[in-house]
């Protein structure tokens, strides 16, 4: 969809240098944060509600459902709750239930998609038991947890592919049902956090040397909270596995994957920046929402690219890739990572002032100019504009400086712009460029007595030798008084003319002489001055003689 753009323009002007930057406020632009541009690119990946690729994928459409909740959507949330209903159970339209499904004559009961079901039942604020007419998700996961160890595991000819992330769904719904089942559905899930606070993947693992998940700790921290959960244990398991989430917070604000997705990504930096912020660690999920923020396709004005607007790459590489050559292949792996990644973008740091950019008060054709660049927040994209180059550039949270290279010869004016899908004020300033280059009337050359013809005309030369035209007035004068034919005398003026003379060049100005100066002028010589002169030169007065053949 196409968006408002926040914009700041800036125009380096030909002329004096001015004092002071002249600045004025303008309309502000239709606001457009990052939560928002992740939710409508959401919605148009999802069809009749439903995440649909090779298949529907309900467990994806349930991320994107959550994603919804967590950003305040809560109609989208609810469509995404209503579209589910048919696909929980095998149907004619839906032979592979989500939850429960027909496996060839028995039917398969799944723990996990149950528990992340009815969980994301409760968070939009349904009941789990009765949203749904063809299933009861608390009475199937109640079904599904072991009475005594309170772990859950599938009901399936397929085998037992329950894990941890699906164990902290299911304590988060069992304990919003308030269900018999919780507190021991609650035990084994803090089982599976280790001494230094994350949590082990794999149910009944005590493999804490293993790479551990930033992922599973994450969404188990927001399970958690949740769940509602307010006992010391849970609290003192939430500190610790926060605490460690910190600990491995990489210095640009990211977090890494597990040994199955080593490197920084979007996924992880999502996730576990969203359980930081619900847990009241709100520095380290700005930091996060800034990283993730900058991973945001949100390429405005001039610098859009085929990378739609609001979809978050997995990492940097799939940005660039995406920019040039649009998501092709990646589009699922673009979607999961925008549908777990988005909420921690209720945690993006605000711009720390309106949009806006200043340049230097002065520059010399060809040279190369710093625009400084103010509003943009962390992660926020903006695109610097100046004639037909282009800049790319993701805000710090502080001034930026973008490079151009003025054009040899100087226009009237330069103007630089900043576009942003960021509805941030924007702001116009204007400020002087390099002064223009001082006249000049060129070097007059003349013999020591210059000769006038029959038809009353005179030639003077002018070279120029300077890089620019040479142009100006001469006007030739008596240098003092003479006797006229009515017997008084004055300084009479004898020719005038104007004249241009390119650079490098020396032409020949002819000069007629006016009337007075045809009745003094005989035989006899007589002195006169040529003075040349042209706005904002100083004048040039050149002594000579003049008589006639």
């Amino acid at each position: 969809m196409k968006l408002t753009s926040g914009l700041a323009a800036v125009t380096l002007t030909a002329g004096l240098v001015a004092a002071t930057l002249a600045v004025q406020p303008a309309a502000a632009a239709t606001p457009a944060p990052p939560t928002r541009l992740a939710g409508d690119w959401i919605a148009t990946q999802l069809t009749d509600g439903i995440a649909v690729g090779d298949f529907a994928d309900i467990g994806l459409t349930i991320d994107a459902g959550l994603a919804f909740e967590a950003m305040g959507d809560t109609a989208r949330a609810d469509l995404v709750g209503d579209s589910i209903a048919d696909t929980l159970v095998t149907s004619a339209d839906f032979p592979y239930g989500y939850a429960a499904s027909d496996e060839g004559g028995t039917t398969g009961r799944y723990a996990n998609a149950t528990a992340k079901a009815a969980a994301f039942a409760g968070r939009i604020g349904r009941d789990a038991s009765t949203a749904y007419d063809s299933i009861d998700l608390v009475a199937q996961l109640e079904d599904l947890t072991d009475d005594t160890t309170g772990v859950i595991a599938d009901e399936s000819s397929f085998g037992n592919y329950a894990n941890t992330i699906g164990q902290a769904f299911a304590v988060e719904a069992l304990a919003r049902a308030g269900s018999d089942e919780a507190a021991a559905a609650t035990g084994a899930l803090l089982a599976q956090q280790c001494p230094a606070g994350y949590f082990l993947f794999t149910l009944g693992s005590t493999a804490c040397a293993d790479v551990p998940s930033a992922d599973t700790t994450a969404l188990a921290v927001i399970a958690l909270r949740e769940s509602g959960i307010g006992s010391a244990r849970v609290a003192g398991a939430v500190s610790l596995a926060t605490q460690w989430l910190e600990s491995v917070q990489l210095s640009d604000g990211s977090f890494a994957g597990d040994a199955s997705a080593p490197g920084k990504n979007a996924n992880s930096t999502g996730l576990a920046g969203w359980a930081l912020g619900e847990a009241g660690r709100t520095a380290a999920a700005t930091r996060a929402a800034a990283w993730t923020r900058g991973v945001q396709a949100a390429d405005p004005g001039a610098c859009a690219t085929q990378a739609p607007t609001g979809a978050i790459a997995y990492n940097a590489e799939d940005l660039a890739s995406a920019r040039t050559s649009g998501l092709g292949a990646k589009t699922g792996v673009w979607r999961r990572a925008t549908f777990q990644a988005a909420p921690v973008l209720r945690w993006a740091p605000p711009a720390s002032g309106p949009l806006g950019l200043t340049a230097p008060t002065s520059a010399a054709a060809g040279s190369k100019v710093d625009v400084l660049v103010r509003g943009l927040a962390a992660g926020e994209h903006g695109c610097v504009t100046f004639g037909t180059a282009k800049r790319l550039v993701t805000g710090t949270g502080s001034d930026l400086a973008v490079s151009f290279d003025l054009p040899a010869t100087v226009p009237a004016a330069h103007t630089f712009t900043v576009t942003t899908l960021s509805g941030a004020q924007s702001a116009t300033s204007t400020v002087a460029g390099p002064p223009a280059p001082a006249p000049v009337v060129g070097d007059l050359a003349v013999a020591k007595v210059e000769k006038v013809g029959r038809n009353n005309r005179f030639k003077v030369a002018v070279a120029c030798d300077a890089a620019v035209a040479c142009t100006g007035k001469l006007k030739v004068r008596t240098v003092g008084k003479v006797e006229r034919a009515d017997d008084t005398s004055a300084r009479l003026v004898v020719a005038k003319s104007a004249y241009t003379v390119q650079p490098g060049r020396t032409s020949r100005v002819t000069l007629t002489l006016t009337k007075p100066a045809r009745a003094v002028l005989g035989k006899k010589r007589i002195r006169v001055v040529a003075t040349q002169t042209a706005r904002g030169a100083e004048p040039v007065a050149t002594k000579f003689w003049l008589r006639r053949r």
